[in-house]
């Protein structure tokens, strides 16, 4: 049973957008294993709801952290992100150097409807300064749809 419940709490984790979302989703599904554990039934509602509060407010703090990391790494980018302008292949750069996680980067992209016709030197260059393959594709396909 909590077997289960921990790779279904994987699955969510992993496909969940934002650091809020996956902390209480987290939390959710290790409070629902640990109260089914203690009280049966009762207690797996009980510890979901009470794992899902817990893990969003760690989730915010996260988010707020990605946010400094940004904001230390870039001030422009962040700046520009604010405004809702799309981001540059610099700023993508100095995210992602900045520390920032590929997958904050891209939800960043997202928000901000950033999209890229990327030539050869441009995805060498990506490459070069550490980009991840991840987010490059991500960049790449923005330019194909």
């Amino acid at each position: 049973m909590v077997r289960f419940l921990l790779a279904i709490a994987t699955i969510l984790v992993s496909s969940c957008a934002t650091n809020v979302g996956t902390g209480a989703i987290a939390g959710s599904a290790i409070g629902a294993g640990s109260g089914a554990l203690i009280a049966g039934g009762s207690g797996a509602l009980v510890g979901s709801a009470v794992g899902a509060v817990g893990g969003g407010l760690l989730g915010v703090g996260l988010d707020e952290q990605d946010r400094k990391v940004m904001e230390r790494a870039s001030p422009r980018t962040v700046d520009r992100m604010d405004r809702g302008d799309p981001l540059t292949i610099n700023d993508v750069i100095k995210l992602s150097q900045g520390g920032v996680p590929d997958g904050s980067i891209i939800r960043y992209m997202q928000d901000t409807s950033s999209s890229y016709f990327l030539s050869q030197a441009q995805i060498r260059r990506l490459q070069d300064a550490g980009v991840s393959q991840r987010i490059i594709n991500y960049m790449i396909d923005t330019g194909n749809g």
